[in-house]
């Protein structure tokens, strides 16, 4: 590797300041650091704040997390964030490793080893880096600042019933290392997830899915911090966060060998507040120039809450979708504001969307019946709405009653939106939806 101009060699690292810390230690001084920066180490999660601290707390440990939840309530971005935070240590702080290990080892072991004589530092050297490495001059001794990437400080594994140990350990090919000679060649030694995972985060989502060959292979590196690629005698020295998701359906199926070495870490739905958030910021990326009135939002949020279970299992991702939905079909419509029609469009495409055969005429007894009134709701959040009622009741057009409307009134109604939502076709959407439901 260069450096101004130079190469730089593990000799370098005395004049340098190496980093000492293990990946959970890098973690929790950059969380630190952000702390004292005010900013937010899981911008783009919203609530879960006790989640996020235990979360924090047990990585800080070097402990393994499984983190238990329904479908859609953020237990995979709260992994794919961790990831992110101690990305932003490497950017900032410079860690070395050993030219061409294939675990990212800490340079500082193989430096502590061979300039300090310290013997418990060659358990930390892997065997590439022994054999190449471990009696040679450290002026000789190549290496490389880290920057972790997926594949390389990130794996990730998705659960399922076919995930073979190799695929996580990786593989010590005898017929290449017949062919080569070499047992230390990089054609002999196929790396697995844990391998590229070393040095930053292994997210295993959805753990409990996996078949136990697939969730034993996980032990040693869990309770050890080695792996042993399959075929192979040689063990390799880990530094990784092991971070791992699954839903409440499957929690029994993670072997109790495994979740013994885990930490697990509950998290519940956010609160409606907080969840309303989640779906802005996903309708902010949809690319349709379309207005979504706030109140119509978390009209879909709460009806999704509400409704949720009594039939089919109605989770945050159906509240991202319904409004996504609602979207759509205002844009379709050649609307630049979303109305009643479209929330009920989306509502009832995503409710009836999840059910089955079976549950088809349940789900339609669920929508007459238990439906909740977007009249009550704007109401009970925009009361002086009711004193524009004999005016929508005359024209039984909002548009026009619009025009007829006091302008005090208007500024009336106004007043309880959110600064944001403050605009006269705001306004008529809310009494579009009176007005039609109340003519209904």
């Amino acid at each position: 590797m260069r450096v101004n101009g130079e190469f730089l060699r593990l000799i370098d690292l005395r004049e340098s300041t190496p980093c000492p810390l293990s990946v959970s230690g890098r973690f929790i001084h950059r969380v630190r650091e952000m702390i004292a920066l005010d900013e937010n180490a899981f911008p783009e999660i919203f609530g879960l704040g006790h989640v996020k601290r235990r979360l924090v707390e047990v990585l800080a440990t070097g402990s393994g997390v499984l983190i238990k939840g329904d479908f859609g309530v953020g237990k995979t971005h709260l992994c794919s964030a961790v990831f992110a935070v101690l990305q932003g240590y490497y950017l900032r702080h410079p860690v070395y490793t050993n030219e061409g290990c294939p675990v990212r080892e800490n340079s500082i072991h193989l430096f502590n080893y061979i300039v300090n004589n310290d013997q418990s530092s060659l358990d930390n050297i892997c065997p590439v880096c022994r054999h190449r490495y471990a009696s040679g001059a450290a002026g000789l001794i190549p290496i490389e600042r880290v920057y972790i990437t997926e594949g390389g400080g990130f794996a990730r594994i998705q659960g399922n019933e076919d995930i073979e140990p190799e695929k996580i350990l990786g593989m010590y090919h005898l017929t290449r290392f017949a062919e080569i000679g070499d047992p230390f060649d990089p054609r002999v030694l196929e790396g697995g997830k844990i391998a590229q995972a070393s040095g930053g985060v292994l997210f295993v989502d959805e753990l409990g899915l996996m078949n136990n060959e697939a969730q034993y292979a996980l032990i040693q590196s869990l309770q050890e911090r080695r792996f042993t690629p399959s075929n192979s005698r040689m063990t390799f020295p880990i530094d990784l966060l092991f971070v791992s998701t699954t839903n409440n359906t499957n929690d029994f199926r993670i072997h109790k060998a495994v979740a013994n070495r885990l930490v697990g870490i509950p998290i519940d739905r956010v609160e409606l507040a907080d969840e309303v958030l989640i779906v802005k910021k996903e309708i902010a990326q949809n690319g349709l120039d379309v207005r979504f009135p706030e109140l119509f939002l978390e009209f879909i949020v709460s009806t999704l809450r509400t409704l949720n279970n009594v039939v089919v299992y109605l989770g945050p991702r159906s509240s991202i979708r319904a409004a996504q939905i609602a979207c759509a079909s205002a844009f379709v419509e050649c609307r630049g504001t979303v109305s009643f029609c479209d929330v009920k469009e989306g509502l009832h495409t995503e409710i009836t969307g999840q059910g089955s055969e079976e549950t088809f005429d349940e789900i339609n007894e669920m929508l007459s019946k238990d439906f909740p009134s977007v009249v009550e709701f704007i109401k009970e959040r925009v009361p002086v709405i009711e004193n524009a009622f004999s005016i929508i009741d005359t024209f039984k057009d909002a548009e026009t009653a619009f025009l007829f409307m006091d302008m005090q009134l208007i500024d009336d109604m106004m007043a309880y939106l959110k600064e944001d939502d403050r605009r006269p076709e705001t306004i008529k959407a809310y009494l579009d939806a009176y007005a039609v439901t109340c003519v209904l």
